[in-house]
């Protein structure tokens, strides 16, 4: 058996947000008192009858900047459960090295030696005097999660697992309705986000989360840990100085986008009407596009583009599951609210085209090369041509900055940016189908650049092309030729 380090003498200090996740885990609901209540071992019954209680929250999210605490509250969390009589615990990691290296000894730190009765070193099983059992273990297989029977379950770094994962280890805590607490680094708007943050962000029942930075931690807000903070911010890029110490959800590595993004947000009515002057109207005569993405594994999503002078803006979204043919084809023709409206898909899509002509709907078939189809719309945001009005569209925003190459390896084993992660995908594919199935591209960012250059140097077809190009934007200026009076 581990020395087990006994608790400080001195009060345990903890954060606001560790503070708020600590009592959330505790809470249960008296279900004939109608009450809440914290669960205070060793039976965690109501303190007024004497039933025992149900949770209020049976997943609870911390995500965080590294150095923030999580392993530490954590491990506190799943000890409030253990000191309750009689409970089983799991404390899992992503793989063995990180299990030794910051979930068991997170433990070791605060069990004292007279609370334990056995510790199973190979199949690592601590077992305490109140006849609670906590098991460490590792997730590297998703079968290693298969349990039975859990109270509770603590998963560090959980963002480095998949949902299937989850979806083996979470039937454990059926039968006994046990909680499930999460700690991690964020890795982009991913299915952390989407299955465990956002529902309780969206405040739906038996959720609870956290979003924090490093520098919440008071250890950072001495002069001397400002000044650590201020020498990684020195060494590492912002982008990811962003992800890991101030827990930005975008995941910088591999983005299809990166930061292409940002720039192109209108954030205000006003600077939406210095591209749309009649916002929040929008013209009839204006071309409206409306990108389709149907999807059988996912949400069926459509993205609403206007076309102005001055490029693309993306201007409404719709983001739907579990709905029939017919009721996104109504959602289809409201947003895009304009008879002046054209449709893409992707053209592998032959059914669904089919089902969508029935209620009115006649797409035009794009193009499904993932790389085409990136480097289209990065021409459009490198030009600074596609524009996104941040209140109409803010999920198409996050999942265009989470947008992210797959790990696809050759049979070399280098990489090959051919594929792309397939969550949260949709609204990007969108934007995708729309602009290839428009006719125009946009024009050349650097045309002021090449009609500074000397291109006396070029071969004849390039420089031929290049002054095609100026004539066509009017950076060389063209005298009119002479076609007689056939136009009278």
């Amino acid at each position: 058996m581990a020395k087990w380090i006994k608790f400080p003498s001195e009060p345990l200090f903890h954060q606001p947000d560790q503070q708020a996740f600590l009592k959330a885990v505790s809470l249960r609901v008296c279900v004939p008192c109608k009450k809440e209540f914290n669960a205070a071992p060793p039976l965690g019954v109501c303190p007024t009858c004497g039933v025992k209680g149900i949770r209020l929250y049976e997943h609870l999210t911390i995500i965080a900047g590294r150095r923030w605490g999580k392993s530490r509250v954590g491990s506190i969390a799943g000890l409030s459960e253990a000191v309750i009589n009689n409970t089983i615990g799991w404390c899992c990691a992503p793989t063995n090295p990180k299990l030794h290296r910051y979930v068991i000894p997170a433990f070791q730190q605060l069990i004292p030696p007279e609370a334990v009765s056995d510790w199973n070193s190979e199949f690592k099983d601590l077992r305490l005097k109140n006849g609670s059992l906590i098991h460490f273990q590792t997730l590297e297989d998703p079968d290693q999660g298969r349990g039975q029977g859990l109270d509770w379950l603590w998963i560090d770094e959980v963002c480095e697992l998949t949902l299937d994962h989850w979806n083996v280890i979470s039937p454990s805590l059926d039968d006994k309705r046990g909680a499930a607490f999460f700690t991690t680094s964020p890795r982009s708007y991913d299915w952390v986000y989407e299955e465990l943050y956002k529902p309780a962000e969206d405040g739906i029942p038996g959720y609870w989360g956290c979003h924090a930075q490093t520098k919440d931690n008071p250890l950072f807000q001495t002069t001397e840990g400002a000044a650590r903070l201020a020498a990684r911010r020195a060494q590492m890029s912002d982008a990811m100085y962003r992800q890991e110490y101030e827990a930005d959800f975008v995941l910088f590595t591999g983005a299809v986008y990166g930061g292409l993004v940002d720039p192109q947000v209108l954030h205000t009515d006003d600077q939406i009407r210095q591209i749309i002057p009649e916002w929040p109207e929008i013209a009839s005569w204006r071309q409206v596009l409306v990108g389709i993405d149907t999807g059988a594994d996912h949400p069926f999503g459509a993205v609403k583009l206007v076309s102005t002078e001055r490029g693309m803006v993306v201007v409404g979204e719709y983001l739907e599951r579990n709905k029939v043919f017919i009721q996104h084809a109504s959602a289809l023709k409201a947003l895009a609210g304009n008879p002046n409206v054209k449709w893409g898909i992707n053209k592998n899509e032959k059914q669904p085209m089919l089902e969508l002509a029935q209620h009115g709907i006649y797409p035009q078939p794009a193009e499904n090369d993932i790389v085409a189809g990136t480097e289209r719309v990065k021409s459009w945001l490198h030009t600074k041509q596609l524009w996104f009005a941040e209140r109409s569209c803010p999920q198409t925003i996050k999942q265009m900055k989470a947008y992210r190459w797959a790990e696809n390896k050759a049979a070399d084993g280098q990489l090959r940016k051919e594929k792309v992660h397939k969550v949260a995908d949709e609204l990007p594919d969108c934007i995708r189908y729309a602009l290839l199935t428009w006719p125009t591209l946009p024009k050349s960012a650097p045309v002021e650049e090449i009609a500074q250059r000397d291109l006396s140097k070029l071969p004849g077809e390039m420089r031929a092309a290049i002054e095609r190009m100026r004539r066509i934007d009017g950076t060389v200026k063209e005298e009119p030729s002479v076609v007689g009076d056939f136009w009278g």
